[in-house]
């Protein structure tokens, strides 16, 4: 039987961050066993679909996109944060609204896909009698446990899923994401010579400019390092609400000539900034089982991040990397100029690294482990 699975994913037309990402390749992996794949997201009042999805049937709501607007706000002191997540919010049962209209009218499917969204979760298992699979990306609040219940099955990894059993006892299942290490590995590309940085060591971070990715914390660490050696280079790629207050920043600490932003990188090109990286660098305040942590790996890249949420379960200190306590500016700065004086260990680490990654993290894998969910519950 061939299963029908549409996936409601709010933010997919919009950004890619890890939700985003995780879902697209499970999606994927689901097509290539079999499934037939549909997706639900939104779109923007007055703006065009940023990130539209070629690969599957799309349904585009359209709602109030405040997501990044809220972000900003969420960076501010209270009050001024509150109002921040009281539109995110709002923005959230908006879109919900929306996709619960779209679903009465609309073929039935087999099974529905939240990526998050226990409300909405909760609201099609009860009126649709359709059973719901949620997916987090990230631990939900405890505030939402009644409705997370109500979802036919619970799927999440690294962090959330501790946090979710202690939340529930039931229908709680660990699946990690993967990797394409066919297209995620040391490649030969001229990143290096595009941005003038032959004769550079470099540190990389890849992700969303956005406050849980913690960046005022990386630019201070690296003004730290950059006293000590002015050959050091860092590129950030990715972008974000928050992207005009750390180009400020930046330039306030007078590093801004020393920092590389790329903007945003299309998928297929990110492996040749990884292989153009020496030491990949993350500094979250938390971080539930980042992909770009993985895809680092699969690179064959040393990390140095926070130990902070699910990064732990990826990086082993002193073995395929070093974890730092949030905020040490002193500890972070320590470890990584370690790593840039002894390239030999840290070329080690990464080669560690990709084996571990090639050995552990396949999409096709976890995607099979979705539909057996999927087959459990019709």
């Amino acid at each position: 039987m061939k299963i029908k699975v549409k996936f409601v994913n709010r933010g997919i037309g919009m950004f890619r961050g890890g939700g985003e990402i995780f879902a697209l390749n499970i999606a994927n992996g689901l097509k290539h066993l079999g499934c037939e794949v549909s997706f639900i997201t939104g779109k923007p009042l007055f703006k065009q679909v940023k990130y539209p999805i070629e690969e599957f049937k799309t349904d585009y709501v359209t709602s109030p996109y405040l997501r990044d607007f809220s972000q900003k706000l969420g960076d501010l002191p209270f009050p001024v944060s509150h109002i921040g997540y009281g539109l995110l919010y709002f923005d959230l049962w908006a879109f919900s609204k929306k996709v619960m209209e779209l679903l009465k009218k609309q073929d039935s499917c087999d099974i529905v896909q939240t990526c998050g969204l226990p409300g909405l979760a909760s609201e099609i298992v009860k009126n649709l009698k359709i059973p719901v699979v949620i997916c987090f990306p990230g631990p939900p609040a405890k505030r939402q446990k009644r409705e997370i219940e109500k979802c036919s099955a619970v799927i999440a990894n690294g962090d959330a899923v501790k946090r979710l059993k202690n939340m529930i006892s039931q229908n709680i299942f660990d699946i990690p994401p993967g990797v394409d290490t066919n297209t995620f590995k040391p490649t030969v590309n001229k990143v290096r010579d595009k941005y003038k940085l032959q004769h550079n060591k470099l540190l990389l971070f890849v992700g969303r400019f956005v406050p849980l990715k913690n960046l005022p914390f990386l630019l201070k660490t690296f003004a730290e390092i950059a006293k000590k050696d002015n050959k050091v280079r860092l590129m950030m790629v990715g972008e974000g609400p928050l992207d005009g207050k750390i180009k400020r920043l930046s330039r306030k600490l007078k590093v801004s000539e020393r920092i590389i932003f790329t903007g945003k990188i299309a998928n297929e090109e990110l492996p040749q900034y990884y292989s153009a990286a020496d030491i990949f660098v993350m500094s979250s305040i938390y971080d539930n089982f980042p992909n770009s942590i993985l895809e680092a790996m699969s690179c064959e890249l040393p990390v140095v991040a926070p130990r902070v949420g699910g990064i732990p379960m990826q990086i082993k200190d002193g073995v395929n990397g070093f974890l730092v306590e949030s905020g040490n500016v002193e500890q972070f700065k320590k470890k990584i100029i370690f790593l840039l004086d002894n390239e030999s260990l840290a070329k080690e680490i990464g080669k560690r690294n990709r084996q571990e990654v090639k050995e552990k993290y396949s999409w096709l894998e976890s995607a099979k482990k979705f539909k057996a969910i999927y087959d459990s519950l019709l």
